[in-house]
């Protein structure tokens, strides 16, 4: 009984102590401190297991810098020795544009094929979704050598995945995310031996020119590998009656039918003949994103003539703060439209600035893969809706509770959804993804001059 008082007593004192360092420290320019917490530890916790529900600049790119955290995650979330980090934290420089694998859509219609000769099939939603991305975009880029395709990878990936957060803030990994560092270990060393052993060779040319580059900076190849974790990206519409017909109106209109029954449908062709397709895609990472942007304070700032932002700070900016700004979407900020981004909409709405979509970032942190995401995720939704018809099992869609990992672009579903997907009539399909360079019109970057 006394250990447990004298804990109790050395554990306020040390609150105590704690919160005075934090007053003492403060600068009055600063922001202000979070209360009801414990300084320093409070926050951490917060974010730990409230994640994206733990909320208590952005043009100063030089001194509130991003380039920090992407050299933090090779660091922390990827494990690359102190000798890589040492080759890899001078490059900052971010490709501009991204990149459509076409094998990647090759591989969703070669599934819906599989898929359709099953005929009612029931599932669950988002962890079939999740596989038939993952598996497609993973055969794409690593080949026929790809370490994706045992199931065993895939399940470390997702493992490894949930842990990402945890790495970046350096906060007792080895207790707080046991798991993941497992999964990363075993992914480190697939990646070890997919590059020694030339694998890259049958692989895209992206991983290619990547494992390439890797050389000139001298990276050797554990150091390769676990860089390689980095690169490693897993990337709906069907309950609600209007926008289900609206987007399967558009996407319909694609498909040309031969004489012998055939149905064609062009994929490529999505990018700019579906606006209420795109529009949806945009209004759910508005009105469902939970994504935060980070950015480490490289020397004293001041923002906005006055807010204090001291060097060696990490200042989080979560989307949801301005996507639910009124004065920027209007009062229906708080409802799914999925027309709000129509270039010429007829519901009477206020037009919103095209900067304020931060999907994909922007400005100096724009997301280089933005099109090569929104392709993947837009190709799969067109095929399933034109093959499949989807019900929920029990007739009825229940929306499920959210896990608001921070690490993520949308919530995850706590618990997934079953469905059923039913063929439609016409058994034999055909998807092509034409040859054509434009990418989609998603964020203000992507605006030609004169349409922002």
């Amino acid at each position: 009984m006394p250990s447990v008082i004298i804990l109790s007593v050395a554990g306020v004192a040390a609150a105590y102590v704690l919160r005075t360092l934090a007053f003492l420290s403060q600068d009055p320019r600063e922001p202000k401190a979070i209360t009801g917490t414990i300084s320093f530890i409070g926050p951490l916790f917060g974010m730990l297991f409230q994640k994206g529900g733990y909320y208590r600049i952005d043009r100063h790119i030089m001194t509130v810098a991003f380039a920090p955290i992407q050299a933090r995650a090779c660091g922390k979330a990827m494990a690359v020795s102190s000798s890589g980090m040492e080759k890899i934290a001078g490059e900052k420089r971010l490709a501009e544009d991204g990149y459509i694998p076409r094998p990647a859509l090759a591989n969703f219609a070669k599934f819906f094929d599989q898929l359709a000769a099953l005929g009612p099939t029931k599932v669950k939603l988002f962890h079939w979704a999740r596989h038939e991305l993952f598996a497609a975009i993973m055969d794409a880029t690593y080949g026929l050598s790809n370490p994706f395709r045992h199931a065993k990878n895939e399940g470390e990936w997702f493992s490894y995945e949930s842990g990402i957060l945890t790495f970046l803030m350096d906060f007792m990994p080895n207790i707080f995310a046991r798991r993941s560092v497992r999964a990363r270990d075993v992914m480190a060393a697939e990646f070890k031996r997919y590059f020694e052993n030339n694998k890259h060779l049958d692989g895209s040319l992206l991983v290619q020119l990547r494992q390439k580059h890797n050389s000139t900076f001298g990276l050797d190849a554990s150091d390769t590998a676990r860089a390689e974790i980095g690169q490693v990206v897993g990337g709906i519409v069907l309950a609600n009656p209007v926008v289900y017909e609206d987007c399967l109106g558009e996407v319909s209109k694609l498909v040309q039918t031969d004489l012998d029954g055939v149905c064609t449908v062009d994929l490529a062709r999505i990018r700019t003949a579906c606006p209420f397709l795109v529009s949806t895609w945009q209004e759910i990472l508005r009105f469902r994103g939970i994504s935060t942007a980070a950015r480490i304070i490289q020397e004293d700032t001041l923002v906005d003539s006055q807010y204090l932002l001291k060097k060696g700070g990490v200042v989080l900016m979560p989307n949801t703060v301005i996507h639910s700004d009124q004065s920027l979407w209007s009062p229906t900020t708080g409802q799914l439209n999925h027309k709000r981004f129509l270039k010429a909409r007829k519901d009477g709405n206020t037009q919103h600035p095209a900067a304020a979509f931060r999907g994909f970032g922007g400005g100096h942190v724009l997301c280089p893969g933005r099109h090569f995401a929104s392709t993947e995720v837009l190709a799969l939704l067109a095929l399933l809706i034109l093959r499949f018809d989807v019900s929920p099992v029990g007739e009825k869609w229940v929306e499920p509770k959210k896990d608001m990992a921070m690490d993520r672009a949308c919530p995850l579903p706590k618990k997934d959804v079953e469905v059923v997907l039913t063929p439609k009539s016409s058994p034999k399909w055909r998807a092509l993804f034409s040859d054509s360079d434009s990418g989609i019109n998603i964020v203000a970057e992507d605006l030609a001059d004169g349409e922002t």
